[in-house]
């Protein structure tokens, strides 16, 4: 027996997840509270105050109060969006002043700010204008498939570098197949919703082509997804058919291998479980070596063993090829534990949509079949990027990054619209009101 979401049975922590909703994770009177913060500049900036041994005069201090106060606008502001992510790039500050702010965590911090607002601004956009996004994206995407289209057949035009390893694999100007792969598998799912059966065969053939695993896998995931709440059992079975076929091909031309990148993210761990000169022995683990710190270690260790004139030729990667390994490095457990939060926001805003978007195909001519609502193509997006981001470093990479927090700023959008119950007000609107009250002034005459 089922009730509003709940089974008979179900513990209290089960059912208080299955009511959760995305909006429980946006702070909404962020906006409202933020005025506030110049009550608290009037107390603080007209007179100096002491920094307490910080590299900073006393008569600067206000440039200080300025920078705070602007900066937690700036977090209230995209806490309207998600509370769990500003809370993340709260931290990383936090991290980043335990450092002294290194140049590059200051560089990051900035592009995570400038994210959050992008992120709030597609949260709070009207339909219409997230439609004419998604289909400036499909041309951008497009473009890309185009040029990955013309390397299939080991042609570059404008690209002035190519690896010898990967002749007559798509790469586009990402200059490689895995990162063209992630791209395109993101977009995978905006491409059946707007183009239909014919644009997704034409991105899971050279999908193919790349031989890399984790796109193809990806991809694979979101198109199960995608079909699963469209289709009867048949076409779902043939989906899914296709992608394991397509997974299977791809991982033995691959030989099935991991060894490279599980020997980097081995050395990581060693650096990131390795005892504090405090002798604390959990303290990077806990706390993360640092905002960019990845990128710090790996060029230092590079610098020191890697000697291909040696023979030595193996090196860390500039980033981990696994996003939550890189956060864990970088931000700690605290980290890790906020970032689960957001992913906890993304997963509510998927189910709402998966219960309560409309599940029919839109009308299209034969070669625009499958075309489906836009809202179906959401959680498929992030069911890409959460599979993707375990193999690639989608989050550090632009145009995947842009994607993924523009689909989940949607999702949550639609989430709201689908599953948030539309205010009644008690009264009728006044030219109701007038309009009853001029009849029956009428009808007494």
């Amino acid at each position: 027996m089922q009730q509003n979401g709940h089974r008979a049975g179900d513990s209290p922590p089960a059912r208080s997840l299955a009511s959760l909703r995305s909006s429980a994770f946006e702070w909404s009177r962020a906006a409202a509270l933020s005025p506030w913060l110049w009550v608290v500049l009037g107390a603080l900036i007209a007179a100096p105050f002491p920094m307490f041994g910080w590299p900073l005069p006393e008569r600067a201090a206000p440039i200080f109060f300025l920078l705070v106060a602007g900066i937690l606008w700036s977090l209230g502001r995209i806490s309207a969006a998600s509370w769990p992510f500003a809370l993340l790039i709260l931290w990383a500050g936090v991290r980043a002043g335990y450092q002294d702010f290194p140049i590059r965590a200051q560089g990051l911090l900035v592009l995570l700010l400038m994210g959050g607002f992008l992120y709030a601004l597609a949260r709070e956009m009207p339909d219409r204008i997230a439609r004419a996004v998604v289909w400036a994206l499909l041309v951008s995407v497009g473009w890309e498939v185009l040029l990955g289209a013309f390397n299939a057949f080991g042609v570059y035009p404008f690209m002035k570098w190519v690896s010898a390893e990967h002749i007559g694999k798509p790469m586009g100007f990402l200059t490689h197949p895995n990162y063209w792969g992630s791209l395109v598998a993101l977009a995978l799912p905006l491409v059946w919703s707007r183009v239909g059966w014919i644009g997704v065969a034409v991105c899971w053939l050279l999908l193919l082509k790349t031989v890399s695993g984790g796109p193809v896998i990806s991809a694979a995931v979101g198109s199960v997804v995608m079909a699963w709440p469209l289709f009867g059992r048949r076409v779902r079975l043939a989906v899914a058919g296709i992608g394991a076929a397509g997974i299977a091909l791809t991982m033995t031309l691959h030989e099935w291998r991991l060894s490279g990148r599980s020997e980097v993210w081995s050395k990581s761990l060693d650096e990131l479980l390795k005892p504090a000169a405090d002798g604390f022995s959990a303290k990077w683990a806990v706390i993360g070596q640092g905002l960019g710190g990845w990128r710090i270690w790996a060029d230092g260790w590079n610098a020191a063993y890697h000697r291909p004139e040696q023979g030595k030729t193996f090196f860390i990667t500039l980033q981990a090829h696994n996003e939550p390994l890189q956060l864990w490095f970088e931000l700690g457990v605290v980290g890790l534990a906020i970032a689960g939060l957001w992913a906890l926001q993304a997963f509510c805003a998927c189910r709402s949509i998966w219960r309560a978007a409309p599940n029919a195909l839109i009308p299209s001519p034969w070669y625009g079949w499958g075309r489906a609502p836009l809202e179906r193509a959401w959680p498929a997006v992030l069911a890409v990027a959460a599979v993707n981001m375990l193999g690639s470093p989608v989050f550090h990479l632009p145009g995947q990054a842009a994607i993924i927090v523009f689909a989940l700023a949607r999702a949550q959008a639609d989430a709201a619209a689908l599953t948030e119950p539309i205010p009644v007000t008690a009264r009728a609107p006044k030219r109701q009101r007038a309009q009853k009250e001029t009849v029956n002034v009428a009808s007494a005459r």
